[in-house]
């Protein structure tokens, strides 16, 4: 497909949309997308310290019973050394919270007093009382909503929340919390990553908090994961080179799309967020279009483009569009489906399909849990055939799916097998590294 070339220069954005068939069976089928969003690498400038944008952070931690000890001590280490990365060009805000909130430090320039003073103010913070998330988070990213009269246009914001326990204080519903980070992240561009320390936190509230938020989700086995994290996503945000990422989809009245990959989806607009973007990465968006029986030969199109903030405007790809055209049941089946495609939907079915076994599996559900995923492995082994090459990959992504489920056989899994699961699952549905530590990557090479 075609680019506008100026455009591309300028953003560095490319989008390649690829369908695994381009035919539709005339009583109806289904079809997968892949959209392959690349970002260029960095300029020379734009590595340096005077080109990258200026942060305004809002660290918010939990300060409730649970955290007393080693994790509430791990975790203010971790937030001065976050502000041991910032510089007088950079903003901060510091709010605790147990079942009441306080802002130890409004936002403001971070300078050598600005650190000192969080020091001191953060050695006087003990551990008490219950888990307010909500209002916690909420309060956090109030504190640094941006000023457009003052602040730079390119200044990039977001909120870091960590937490060891259940939101058990005011608003407690995952899915209102979650909508709600999607529009403070749309409303005031300030995206939310969250950090889950233990094993007591809700990774189903956590998880999708940061999808809708545009950030990252992050499951910190012990204390000392804390600082190793903190840091690794600040490293990110310093190298981000687009922001707001989204890909906004048309399809056509009758047809139906179904998000397959860990993104926040907009069902209204068919807009689907990618959050913020660094140099140099990759990510594969899936989404399934279902289309309806037509007896006719009649052509469907479905059109894409990506959109993206920049200062205070917002700019954009071309649209791509993708033409199908409704053939006969033997034109369909002799059809070549595409190779690649037909891997990166099935990866990505195969991470949903834990997830939600996950979701399953902590309400209870066992059997319904073991049901989504033995109808992912049977969807991973129809698939191989369209993609020999892959064949190795195929075997070993259902023999994980069948003994993931062998698991649940009479016992729910352990909080601990659970959230590493759903870490890994949505980590790498979106691409994303493991800030953790060398423990960390030697646990994923076992997987």
């Amino acid at each position: 497909m075609s680019h506008d070339s100026n455009e591309k220069k300028n953003a560095s954005l490319i989008l390649h949309v690829r369908p695994e068939r381009k035919l539709i069976r005339k009583s109806g089928c289904e079809c997968a997308l892949d959209f392959h969003v690349q970002v260029g690498p960095a300029l020379a400038q734009k590595e340096s310290e005077s080109g990258r944008a200026p942060l305004r952070l809002a660290l918010v931690l939990d300060r409730s019973g649970s955290m007393q000890g080693e994790k509430l001590t791990i975790a203010k280490s971790a937030v001065l050394a976050v502000l041991d990365q910032l510089t007088e060009r950079d903003s901060v805000a510091i709010v605790i919270f147990d079942n009441q909130i306080e802002v130890v430090q409004s936002v403001a320039q971070v300078t050598s007093e600005l650190k000192r003073r969080v020091k001191k103010a953060l050695e006087e913070v003990e551990a008490r009382a219950s888990t307010a998330l909500h209002e916690g988070w909420l309060t956090g990213c109030n504190s640094i909503v941006n000023d457009t009269t003052s602040q730079p246009e390119d200044l990039l914001a977001r909120c870091f929340l960590l937490t060891d326990g259940i939101a058990n204080v005011g608003v407690i519903d995952p899915e209102r919390i979650a909508s709600e980070a999607a529009g403070v992240r749309e409303h005031t561009h300030i995206s939310t990553s969250t950090f889950g320390i233990g094993q007591d936190y809700n990774e189903l509230l956590l998880g999708p908090m940061a999808v809708a938020g545009g950030g990252q989700f992050h499951h910190l086995r012990k204390p000392d994961e804390i600082l190793h994290t903190f840091i690794g996503e600040l490293g990110e945000l310093l190298s981000i080179a687009a922001r707001q990422v989204r890909l906004e989809v048309e399809v056509e009245s009758g047809l139906q799309m179904e998000l397959i990959s860990a993104y926040w989806l907009d069902v209204a607009r068919n807009s689907i967020a990618l959050g913020d973007l660094q140099y140099g990465e990759e990510q594969h968006v899936v989404i399934r279009i279902q289309f309806p029986a037509q007896w006719s030969s009649e052509k469907r199109t479905v059109r894409a483009r990506l959109l993206w903030s920049e200062g205070k405007s917002e700019q954009q790809t071309a649209w791509q569009e993708l033409h199908f055209m409704y053939a006969s049941d033997s034109a369909w089946e002799g059809e070549v489906r595409d190779a690649d495609v037909v891997q990166v939907e099935s990866i990505q079915e195969a991470d949903r399909a834990r997830r939600e076994a996950i979701a399953r599996n902590n309400r209870g559900d066992l059997a319904g849990a073991r049901a989504v995923l033995q109808q992912a492995a049977s969807h991973v082994a129809s698939n191989a055939p369209a993609a020999p090459a892959a064949a190795p990959g195929f075997a070993q992504e259902i023999n994980a799916l069948k003994a993931l489920g062998d698991q649940m056989a009479s016992t729910p899994l352990p909080p601990s097998v659970a959230k590493e699961q759903y870490y890994q699952q949505q980590r790498r549905s979106r691409n994303k590294a493991d800030h953790r530590g060398s423990q960390a990557e030697d646990e994923q090479k076992e997987h």
